[in-house]
């Protein structure tokens, strides 16, 4: 595996205005051909970070990746606008989006942690996808109550608030990360990978400065897990695949704490993973990705 990854340069770049004016860029990559996939990613991440995972689709898919707003390629939106209804209404404008853009075929999401949850609450409302793979949905906490979220988001805002904002170096934010526990087992080059994504020049002064600010990033953890519990199963019409990080991790996740729900949406998790999952483990979690779909003779 490498120890530095090269982005792609996008096939195309689509630019979608929200209706409040916020802007979020969709880039197209992989086999204009193929069966299409959407990509998006955690909350204060980007989805440029998840290279060594959608590099191995590459080959097979029509493949979208888009940052949430106010992260990665996306300039800073209003602050007030940072939330999971927003999201979810994002997500419903930027499928709108491609199918105008391009033609209207079946569109498979892939997403992980908050764009998974975001997936979910927009399947109950808009029902746009063909299928969904999940990656670490937080919806509900293994061996305990759905109640319990209630204190994980608060202790992840508060976590938000303490993050640094600003780095000397791209190196030393990457340096920062591989000191950490929470990325221990990143895949070697993913953490200078991960400082490349997620910063950028600072507005005022030299330095880097976190694409999505930290008032940002907790505001959404704030409310996050009140939008997990809200979540219905049952609402959910398309086939779903969950793909959980190891349940002895902290803040691991599982789509249900119903063993029937679980079978239902062919959950399965990867042993010796955290929730960054995608990149410690990219090929299990591709495999795992094409199975599923060559299960359902999308490929």
């Amino acid at each position: 595996m490498s120890g530095t990854w090269e982005l792609p340069t996008a096939g195309e770049v689509l630019e979608v205005a929200m209706p409040d004016g916020a802007l979020v860029y969709v880039r197209r990559h992989g086999n204009p051909s193929g069966p299409r996939i959407l990509l998006s990613h955690g909350c204060g991440l980007a989805v440029d970070a998840y290279y060594p995972f959608w590099s191995m689709l590459l080959a097979r898919f029509d493949l979208f990746a888009y940052d949430l707003r106010s992260h990665g390629w996306n300039p800073p939106g209003p602050h007030r606008s940072q939330n999971i209804p927003t999201f979810v209404q994002d997500c419903e404008h930027i499928l709108r989006a491609i199918g105008q853009g391009y033609d209207e075929r079946p569109v498979i999401g892939v997403f992980h942690s908050l764009s998974a949850l975001v997936a979910l609450l927009h399947e109950e409302q808009w029902k746009g996808f063909s299928s969904l793979v999940l990656f670490d949905p937080p919806v509900r906490p293994p061996g305990g109550k759905p109640e319990d979220l209630a204190e994980i988001g608060e202790e992840m805002s508060a976590a938000a608030r303490r993050r640094r904002e600003r780095f000397e170096t791209r190196g030393e934010f990457a340096e920062r990360l591989r000191r950490s526990r929470n990325h221990r087992r990143l895949l070697p080059g993913v953490a200078e990978l991960m400082a490349e994504t997620t910063l950028r020049p600072a507005q005022e002064g030299p330095g880097y400065e976190l694409c999505c600010p930290r008032e940002y990033e907790a505001q959404v953890y704030e409310y996050l897990f009140g939008w997990a519990m809200r979540v219905d199963l049952r609402k959910i019409s398309c086939p779903v695949k969950a793909i959980g990080t190891d349940p002895t991790e902290p803040y691991s996740f599982m789509p249900s704490m119903d063993l029937r729900q679980l079978i239902e949406l062919d959950y399965d998790f990867l042993p010796e993973t955290t929730h960054f999952l995608q990149m410690e483990k990219p090929e299990e979690c591709a495999e795992l990705t094409v199975k599923f779909l060559k299960g359902l003779e999308v490929i």
